[in-house]
């Protein structure tokens, strides 16, 4: 069936809004959109009435892992299963607030995506990493435990063993995730908050082991994203050809002139550390964890600042990883904005930029235009004007994701 959505405004992802604008799509891509006056005729369309059409949102560095607490180690007491039963429940919120795909960058998020590819649990568009490669005592080691019983707990959870040591082994980590259905691979270049030992200033992986990695994902059409603290490792990812930088934390002029020098992108994932600020301690953040956050929260915002106002290309990125977090993606589109955005391009980031994080595994979408996918959501209100409401997913009325209706 033909659906026409008439709108007060249409937000197309990318460029100017189009007051009193038509989007029609008859199967999964989009075959008109633009102004009422130029849209045809569609008499038995099922016709949608909305305040404002605009793209799917999209997620750029979320965590399916289904754990309830602020505390990684949760995961390690916990079943697999189990865990992969609680994070259906957030695809679904993900979707019904309005995010049509989401790039999990570590998580159960592979599993997941074919889960939803087949029909059989309702979310978006899923690409993941698998896990996070890491080198021994980096960021995505488990600090507390024997290196024998970490690996294997990864290896449980996540299906493949992420620690990597050496050239070699960082290129068959890289295949141990394609193993897993990897449409992007994730690596940690810098320590981080929620790890024991490693310090967020610090880099991780020697030049050759990340060249090796950014080679084999290169030769598999994949790209590197490298979460970032420090800004030893931030350019030492940029030195490796990696193509988007993660939290971005300490990030100077120096820096963001090499982003757009190579065409590097940002994820600032300003959400995870308003959270950890805020709820981290109830949440049961460890007492280790709490000094790096308040450390790094202090400096995250003007380096967010800093690459708006510089023009480093941005994509929306929460670093969510909890039950009952997803849903709540929207609430980092109103941080941009207090980091220096206008809400249009807050909008940008969280729609047109989306794909861009994928490279050649990226979907036709993130923007109303013909012959795009139909990730279409339909909103109460004047996103651009008061980008805040995107954060309520009451206000996303209508969810379409390749042109079916999830919501509405």
């Amino acid at each position: 069936m033909t659906t026409r959505i008439e709108a007060t405004r249409l937000i197309p992802g990318r460029g100017d809004v189009v007051n009193s604008g038509v989007v029609i799509f008859d199967d999964s891509a989009i075959s008109y959109a633009g102004a009422a006056d130029g849209a045809p005729a569609t008499p038995d369309a099922d016709v949608v009435v909305t305040d404002t059409v605009m793209p799917g949102m999209w997620e750029c560095h979320g965590h399916f892992i289904g754990i309830y607490t602020a505390n990684i180690d949760e995961v390690w007491g916990a079943r697999p299963q189990l865990l992969s039963m609680r994070v259906t429940a957030d695809a679904r919120r993900a979707l019904h607030a309005g995010f049509t795909s989401v790039r999990e960058l570590g998580g159960l998020g592979s599993f997941l995506a074919f889960a939803i590819e087949e029909g059989q649990v309702e979310g978006p568009n899923v690409y993941a990493s698998g896990g996070m490669l890491s080198m021994t005592g980096g960021h995505g080691d488990v600090h507390g435990m024997d290196i024998a019983d970490a690996r294997s707990q990864i290896a449980r959870h996540w299906g493949e063993d992420n620690i990597v040591d050496g050239p070699d082994e960082a290129r068959a980590g890289v295949r141990r995730m394609l193993r897993l259905g990897a449409r992007v691979i994730k690596i940690h270049a810098s320590g981080g908050v929620l790890s024991q030992l490693d310090d967020p200033h610090l880099p991780q992986f020697s030049k050759e082991e990340l060249e090796a990695i950014v080679d084999e994902a290169t030769r598999m059409e994949r790209l590197v994203a490298a979460h970032t603290h420090g800004k030893r490792g931030m350019m030492a990812a940029i030195d490796a050809g990696i193509k988007t930088l993660e939290h971005g934390t300490y990030l100077d002029e120096e820096v963001a002139d090499a982003m757009i020098e190579n065409d590097v992108m940002l994820v600032p994932t300003r959400w995870v550390v308003e959270f950890l600020t805020v709820e981290g301690e109830e949440k049961g953040m460890p007492e280790y964890a709490k000094k790096k956050a308040a450390a790094a929260g202090a400096k995250h915002a003007d380096g967010i600042a800093l690459a708006v106002d510089k023009g480093v290309k941005i994509a929306l990125g929460t670093d969510i990883f909890g039950v009952g977090l997803w849903g709540r993606n929207g609430e980092e589109l109103a941080l941009m904005v207090d980091c220096g955005m206008t809400p249009l391009q807050a909008i940008e980031s969280a729609t047109a930029n989306g794909p861009d994080t994928l490279g050649p595994q990226a979907p036709n979408a993130g923007q109303l235009l013909e012959g795009m996918d139909a990730d279409v959501i339909c909103v109460s209100g004047d996103p651009t004007t008061d980008v805040s409401i995107l954060a309520t997913t009451e206000n996303v009325t209508h969810v379409f994701k390749g042109g079916t209706r999830y919501k509405g």
